[in-house]
C-alpha cells in the first residue's frame, strides 16, 4: 500500500476524531470557544487530508517509517479516545 494514502487516511481518522464529538457538542447546543475550535481544526485536518491524498502524486511522498508509524499510533489513540467517551457518555 502507498504511504500517502497510510499518511492522509492517518490524518484523517485524527481529524474526524476531534471534530465529529466536537460538532455533535455543537449541534447539541454547548457553545463554547474550545469545542467550536476543536470542530474547526477537525475539520480542517479530515479537509487538508483529503485534498493531499487526492493532489500529491504517491511516487513522489517521502515520509520515514518511523513518522506514519507513529502518525498511525496517533490515530489509533485518538480513535479509542473517541470511542471510549462515546462508551461512557462523557
Amino acid at each position: 500500500m502507498e504511504r500517502l494514502y497510510i499518511y492522509t487516511g492517518a490524518f484523517a481518522v485524527i481529524g474526524l476524531s476531534l471534530g465529529g464529538p466536537a460538532t455533535r457538542s455543537l449541534a447539541a447546543g454547548d457553545h463554547s470557544i474550545p469545542i467550536l475550535l476543536m470542530a474547526i481544526g477537525g475539520a480542517g485536518m479530515t479537509v487538508t487530508a483529503v485534498y493531499e491524498a487526492l493532489e500529491t502524486d504517491p511516487e513522489e511522498f517521502i515520509a520515514s517509517a518511523i513518522s506514519i508509524f507513529a502518525l498511525v499510533g496517533a490515530a489509533c489513540l485518538t480513535l479509542l479516545g473517541t470511542v471510549l467517551s462515546a462508551i461512557s457518555g462523557a
